[in-house]
């Protein structure tokens, strides 16, 4: 009998042992917005992104979130942001009015941190007002403002008894959006003012000296230390890239030389892999290049995606063909149309609301009248949504937009024809020769002139 009792209560034992509860690995985000009419806001942080519903109705929000790191987060309401500190476990409340958004009251462990935020953001408006104004003072008043915006914001991140650990990322940065600002100065005071010729004087600070390129804690919590380490990358990459090399492979090759980190140097190789392996003249090489700097599984298995996609796109690969897209002189055409006629196709893959692809419209036209007769064809294809329809026919109309104008009545990720180059930008140029083949995926826009130019004639156009 005692035996029988003994075995049930280690069975109760192991059923208790079963049904406990499990490890919060999640926060609780709620808020109330006052007079707020959008349908979502956005909590953004180091790689992280989600989008929050909002309820109209009752003015509120809440949601399960599931962030990898304690940190600085963002939420973004429309046009108004609301800096937030936020620990993996720790419920947070916001409750704010939309036209009055520098009143917000939190709720939660980190109310503090959330609340020196918004007094942080007040002392920004309180000493620097307005950033062109800002930039646009002379070196001299410049410095002592900048100078005094630091020592404000070093005064109040310590007065305000924010937790040590916190503090001590606070004030690095304090120290990189002070580095930040001395390092736009040049660049910036010369675009205000007009004056190309801007220099700083030779006892102007330097933002970079002793400058550490491979701090991974601060490249994770400061927007400002990942921005100068990205530019700073890109001008070293600059100096090194001689005439005619490929840019992208440059840039790729200083993050591996310069860049030790592991985090952040897989962090730097990604971001731009994600983009610039589609613009890269050197596909294979890119590739290969990235494989071998990367030690990013997922990364790597995300950019083998786009290198096996764009291989079908590469030099000297048969083109994909677009069926029936409609064209403004009437009917439709397809590729095969315009293969036709046996001539070399410039393609230009734009849309009605790119502003970069309506500059390139008047060159457009002059090349076309310069290479008018000869053995080439422009196309145009619009990847508007079908929605835009009127505006495209009335966009050519307005600006005498000459060669084959097409409607796709899709935008880019949307459009089968468009996927298969990994179109990341538009205004988007493509050369095929008459044989229906790929000369050159990322063609010189009009805007390059001479390059163009040099490539129309090796084709002997």
């Amino acid at each position: 009998m005692k035996k029988l009792v003994l075995l049930a209560l280690i069975g109760v034992s192991i059923v208790s042992c079963s049904k406990e509860k499990p490890v919060k690995d999640y926060l609780i985000l709620s808020g109330k917005i006052d007079n707020f009419k959008k349908r979502d806001i956005t909590l953004t942080g180091f790689n992280f992104d989600k989008k929050i519903k909002f309820d109209k109705k009752t003015g509120s929000f809440k949601d399960t979130v599931r962030i990898n790191k304690n940190g600085y987060y963002t939420l973004k309401t429309n046009k108004k942001i609301v800096n937030l500190y936020l620990s993996d476990t720790v419920n947070t409340g916001i409750v704010f009015d939309y036209k009055k958004p520098e009143i917000i009251n939190f709720e939660g462990s980190n109310s503090n941190i959330n609340n020196y935020f918004v007094k942080k953001r007040k002392t920004w408006t309180e000493h620097i007002t307005n950033a062109n104004q800002f930039f646009s003072f002379e070196e001299e008043e410049f410095l002592e403002k900048l100078e005094a915006y630091k020592d404000a914001l070093t005064e109040l991140s310590i007065s305000n008894n924010l937790p040590t650990d916190f503090l001590k990322s606070e004030v690095k940065n304090i120290d990189y959006e002070y580095l930040r600002n001395l390092s736009n100065y040049e660049k910036f005071h010369s675009i205000l003012t007009g004056n190309d010729n801007f220099k700083t004087s030779e006892d102007y600070p330097d933002a970079f000296e002793n400058f550490n390129f491979s701090n991974g804690d601060d490249y994770v919590n400061s927007f400002s230390y990942r921005a100068m380490l990205n530019e700073e990358l890109k001008r070293i990459a600059q100096e090194k890239n001689k005439e005619g090399e490929d840019y992208y492979l440059t840039y790729l090759e200083t993050v591996q030389t310069e860049v030790n980190d592991t985090l952040a140097k897989n962090d730097l190789l990604h971001k731009s892999a994600v983009n610039s392996i589609t613009f890269t003249d050197n596909l294979k090489e890119f590739y290969n290049k990235f494989k071998a700097y990367s030690t990013n599984k997922k990364h790597k298995e995300e950019i083998s995606k786009s290198y096996n996609l764009l291989k079908t796109t590469a030099k000297g690969q048969p083109a994909p063909k677009f069926f029936d897209f409609e064209n403004y002189n009437g009917g439709t055409t397809s590729l095969d149309d315009l293969l036709n006629k046996g001539k070399y196709l410039y393609i230009d893959v734009w849309a009605t609301w790119c502003g970069f692809c309506k500059k390139e419209i008047p060159l457009l036209k002059r090349l076309e009248e310069e290479y008018h007769g000869k053995n080439i064809e422009f196309v145009s294809i619009s990847v508007d949504a079908k929605q835009a329809h009127d505006k495209w026919k009335q966009t050519i109309e307005d600006r005498e937009m000459t060669g084959i104008q097409l409607f796709s009545g899709k935008k880019q990720d949307d459009l089968e024809w468009a996927q298969k180059f990994l179109i990341k930008g538009l205004p988007k140029f493509i050369i095929i020769d008459p044989q229906g083949n790929i000369v050159n995926p990322n063609a010189p826009a009009p805007s390059q002139g001479e390059k163009l130019i040099s490539l129309f004639d090796e084709l002997g156009v």
